[in-house]
């Protein structure tokens, strides 16, 4: 069974095969490619399960990680805490490839999704696993989506902007923050054409994210509305209809 305190180091690797690395004691190591996907590993392997509220903002589970591990992880590899903390765990899943993580039967714990990693799939870790990797939009393909959506969420129609153009003092910046989104997961098969690209506010992003990491509809159903808000309404996997969000920037007549 793996432990936190047998870690020997966590690392960047620089070579072709790009990511990051946990090396353990005995010389094995766990390779992910996402940074974010390590500390909720971590908290996975040390306490056997996880979720959001382990690395949302107050969390105390960081700061433990951080003690067992001391000067063995460089500081910024991990966060203080992680706004879209629900991310991290879906990534570990879809992206990583660490199917084996029970994300659909652990339940919930509180109002947050449980993640649980059995001690029996701790070998699994160590094993190649087809990795989802995920390429944001060209600038054309964002001067694109803006022509199309004409700066607005593909979702709710809040106007949005990057990030980096939001004042400090902007009302929800949840509704405001752009984020551009697969609208056929990577994981499912989704490509970075720029048909496959829509972009959304963070809050509606995030919405998606929860409930596409869910669906257990093969290769993701083209008819869903998280896929397709021009022509659908209804969320396959939930059945939730989203006429009512979408009425608003008239999609739906």
């Amino acid at each position: 069974m793996l432990k936190v305190e047998n870690i020997k180091k966590i690392y960047k690797n620089t070579d072709a095969l790009k990511g990051y690395f946990i090396e353990f004691n005995d010389g094995t190591k766990i390779h992910l490619t996402k940074r974010r996907t390590i500390i909720v590993l971590l908290i996975l392997i040390k306490n056997g399960e996880g979720t959001e509220a382990d690395i949302a903002q107050g969390n105390t589970t960081i700061k433990e990680i951080r003690k067992i591990l001391g000067k063995r992880i460089p500081t910024n590899i991990i966060q203080d805490y992680y706004g879209d903390a629900n991310k991290p765990y879906s990534e570990l899943w879809n992206e990583e490839g660490f199917t084996f993580i029970d994300n659909l039967k652990g339940g919930r714990k509180g109002l947050s999704q449980k993640y649980i990693l059995k001690p029996s799939d701790h070998p699994k870790l160590f094993k190649v696993v087809k990795k989802a990797y995920r390429k944001a939009p060209t600038n054309k393909q964002k001067q694109e989506l803006e022509k199309i959506q004409k700066g607005k969420c593909n979702f709710c129609g809040s106007n949005v902007m990057p990030k980096n153009k939001l004042r400090k003092n902007t009302y929800a910046k949840d509704r405001r923050r752009l984020v551009y989104d697969h609208r056929r997961p990577v994981e499912r098969g989704g490509d970075s054409n720029l048909k496959n690209f829509q972009g959304l506010c963070f809050y509606c992003n995030k919405c998606k994210w929860q409930i596409c990491n869910i669906c257990d509809i093969p290769n993701c159903d083209k008819n869903c509305a998280l896929r397709s808000p021009e022509t659908s309404k209804i969320i396959s996997p939930t059945k939730e209809d989203i006429s009512d969000v979408l009425a608003d920037r008239g999609v739906f007549d």
